[in-house]
């Protein structure tokens, strides 16, 4: 087998990304950018041609702009592109040219994937440790972007066999096991109007954050409305004229531009974690405690599990939250059952309002059978 140049360790798969896109923040940032432009570009004829001022100023502004939408665009992907990815028999290695990045296989905690919307055998893998809660609580990540069949590499790294079909994102995950793993449990949440309601700061401030946007861009449309009637009567410009379409455009493209960025803060927390509920399944095999929502899965070793905490949910359903173990860190990743806040949409080790807790409880507090995580070997 060939060895890692760095640290003399045998090389057990090597790959890049099969695709580079570019990720969503990035993408609604360029689309701003561009959307700014046109305004820009709109408030220029109206200086030039109806009032007879220079654009110079807001031609500036809208490249100003333009460069912003197409760098958020191009250099997230382009960075994306130039990585390589390297599992060796301890480590796995995200490098790109003189950067380079790695992850002790024996310290990952829990895997996310998230196959991509244009290809069902690609997706995009994060490697997670969390180390221990509280005042010295963080989390080490790695993300390997673009991969082809994602959970065949996962399945590498995890030192397994080969899954049952890997590479397929629109299947089942109970459909992707391992050849020696079977299911013992699985269940569904049970969707309730709570799961729409923000439940930490971050969120109460989003949610108030796209409800401003919101009243802007109706405020702005209302004031729009009254600009043009003032300009059509007072300011001397005709109905048909290019200044008046030109103001027309640009006030419409701004409404176009808050209203927008109003749903995307509003769809990617709220709506998304809530609509989510519908589409998740908890499973529990005799090796790891899998979770699939839509596009989304967490794959989580059993034999990382110290603890399971539960809490009521309400509608006589119950939150079962999975406590961590990992190398010198007990009691991690508690995700919420120590009273921390939970942060973002992403896929967390807990099982929301499911009814059957008490199967689930019984399942993981049983014998582990999972496969040990990859140990260190001596030099």
């Amino acid at each position: 087998m060939p060895r890692d140049g760095l640290n003399g360790e045998e090389i057990l798969w090597t790959g890049g990304p099969r695709e580079a896109l570019t990720p969503p923040l990035f993408e609604v940032t360029a689309w701003v950018g561009f959307g700014i432009a046109t305004v820009a570009v709109a408030f220029a004829f109206v200086r030039s041609i109806g009032l007879g001022q220079s654009p110079a100023g807001s031609l500036l502004f809208a490249v100003w702009a333009v460069t912003v939408g197409l760098l958020s665009r191009t250099l997230p992907a382009w960075w994306i592109a130039g990585a390589r990815f390297t599992v060796t028999e301890r480590s796995v290695i995200w490098q790109r040219g003189p950067f380079r990045r790695t992850l002790d296989r024996a310290a990952i905690s829990y895997a996310r994937i998230t196959w991509s919307a244009r290809s069902a055998h690609v997706g995009t893998l994060e490697l997670i440790r969390a180390v221990p809660t509280g005042a010295l609580r963080r989390r080490l990540a790695l993300r390997l972007d673009g991969l082809e069949s994602p959970d065949g590499v996962l399945a590498i790294i995890r030192g397994a066999a080969a899954v049952a079909s890997p590479g397929h994102g629109t299947l089942p995950i109970a459909q992707r096991l391992d050849h020696d793993e079977r299911v013992l449990w699985s269940a569904r949440p049970l969707p309730s109007l709570r799961a729409y309601l923000p439940r930490s700061v971050e969120e109460w401030s989003l949610a108030a954050t796209a409800l401003g946007l919101l009243v802007v861009s109706i405020t702005l449309g209302c004031r729009t409305v009254i600009l043009e009637r003032r300009v059509l009567h007072q300011g001397g410009f005709a109905l048909r004229s290019v200044p008046f379409w030109a103001l027309t455009c640009g006030m419409s493209v701004a409404i176009a531009v808050v209203l927008g960025t109003a749903i995307f803060i509003a769809k990617s927390t709220l709506v998304r974690r809530a609509r989510a509920l519908h589409d998740t399944r908890y499973v529990i095999s005799n090796k790891r405690v899998l979770i699939q929502r839509g596009r989304e899965e967490l794959h989580l070793e059993r034999n990382r599990i110290v603890d399971v905490i539960d809490a009521p949910a309400g509608e006589g359903t119950r939150n079962l939250f999975l406590v961590i173990d990992g190398p010198r860190a007990r009691a991690v990743a508690t995700s919420g059952a120590f009273g921390e806040p939970d942060t973002g949409p992403d896929l967390r080790p807990v099982f929301e309002c499911v009814r059957d807790s008490d199967g689930a409880r019984r399942v993981l507090r049983g014998g582990k059978t999972s496969v040990p995580p990859p140990q260190r070997h001596a030099a």
